[in-house]
């Protein structure tokens, strides 16, 4: 189904071009006859430029762009105004600043101007200041609205431009071609084509033609936006089923993660259990290693001891058999000594009493005095014997 008919543009007045005198030679492609020195503008061209254009608007809105409807004569305001607010498009309809888009950081500033202006006009804060001052700022507010009203929401530059008659507006087709923003136009039979990127052939001075192609051009805005917000809901949508599939697998493997702790700690135990013995027989096998080494050392020191106990018990028992050898070898020399010297005293007194009697038979008359000391000579003598006889025993 067509976007527009030729029974529409018909009624509208669409067909309707200038006056053969004001014709552009570069129009004659888009012109079907000329009646009455006036050119009638061919329809079917219309409709197919007409479709492209909206394919384009809707393709841009779609992905995200903005479009900016221009129209100040007279003829366009109020229609340019009506289908802009309709599709929630930015609109120009009073008069074009010259260096809105090439001069846009200037113009952001002045759009900045205007939200401040307006927020403090909603919030009351002339009602403190002069009435001279407040006359000021509201005139400034309004002069603002009259000229940028439809464009306060604009943060950055449109992606293409929708204009009514690129006669009329020819600073901002320039402008825009500057920049290199595509130009969507109503061209009439005194325009140039070459001037615009997607040309609507159609009658630029009757309002219904206007009202008609301009609300085409707004619905293909509204349909870009209503691709927009479905796309973006989709995605959302997919987003949110892409967010429970991971939250799904999130849980699985926050499942799969706890399972693989449990089981990880039960092997740890079991494992800390087997080592636990492992290691209690290793320490078992040392500790007996070093306690036989203890053991070792602590007997080989008490065997030592015993064995210097028993050292020194012998060598005193040998100590004391030498002793006793020696005290009886010296008592046997002593006794043999003392035998050596009795036997040498009893040859003495043998001696001395042969010479005694000697002297006694020399001497007769002294007889019995010396058979006296002789006698008692013996005595002494034999007292000697007995004596050395018991220390001998």
């Amino acid at each position: 189904m067509p976007i527009v008919t030729m029974r529409e543009l018909l009624e509208a007045g669409a067909h309707f071009g200038h006056r053969k005198s004001a014709w552009n030679p570069k129009m004659k492609p888009y012109i079907y006859i000329q009646r009455n020195q006036m050119h009638i503008l061919d329809l079917s061209r219309t409709v197919r430029e007409l479709e492209e254009a909206y394919n384009f608007v809707k393709n841009l809105v779609m992905n995200g762009g903005e479009i900016l409807f221009v129209g100040t004569k007279q003829q366009a305001k109020k229609c340019i105004e009506q289908e802009a607010k309709k599709c929630g498009a930015l609109y120009i309809n009073s008069r074009w600043l010259g260096g809105f888009l090439t001069n846009f950081l200037t113009m952001k500033g002045r759009l900045q101007k205007l939200r401040e202006l307006e927020m403090e006009e909603s919030q009351g804060l002339w009602e403190n200041l002069p009435k001279r001052e407040e006359m000021h700022l509201r005139k400034q507010l309004e002069k603002l609205r009259r000229n940028l009203t439809g464009t306060k929401d604009l943060n950055s530059l449109p992606q293409a431009i929708f204009v009514t008659d690129i006669k009329v507006e020819e600073i901002a087709v320039k402008e825009a071609r500057k920049l290199n923003i595509p130009v969507v136009g109503i061209i009439d039979s005194n325009c140039d084509p070459d001037l615009v990127d997607y040309p609507i052939p159609a009658n630029d001075d009757a309002i219904k033609s206007i009202s008609l192609i301009s609300s085409k051009i707004a619905h293909a805005v509204f349909e870009g936006k209503q691709i927009r917000e479905k796309k973006q809901q989709e995605a959302e949508q997919a987003q949110a089923k892409k967010e429970e599939v991971s939250k799904e697998l999130k849980e699985e493997i926050d499942k799969k993660q706890q399972v693989k702790q449990q089981v990880k700690q039960e092997v740890k135990q079991e494992v800390k259990e087997q080592v636990k013995q492992e290691v209690k027989e290793e320490v078992k096998e040392q500790v007996k290693q070093e306690v036989k080494e203890e053991v070792k050392e602590q007997v080989k020191q008490e065997v030592k001891e015993e064995v210097k106990e028993q050292v020194k018990q012998e060598v005193k028992e040998e100590d004391k058999e030498k002793q006793g050898k020696t005290i009886r070898e010296v008592k046997g020399k002593r006794i043999r000594g003392e035998k050596i010297k009795q036997e040498i005293i009893v040859e003495k007194t043998k001696k001395k009493e042969e010479k005694t009697k000697e002297k006694i038979k020399e001497e007769s008359g002294e007889g019995t005095e010396k058979e006296t000391k002789i006698e008692e000579v013996k005595s002494k003598g034999t007292v000697r014997k007995k004596k050395l006889s018991n220390e001998e025993s």
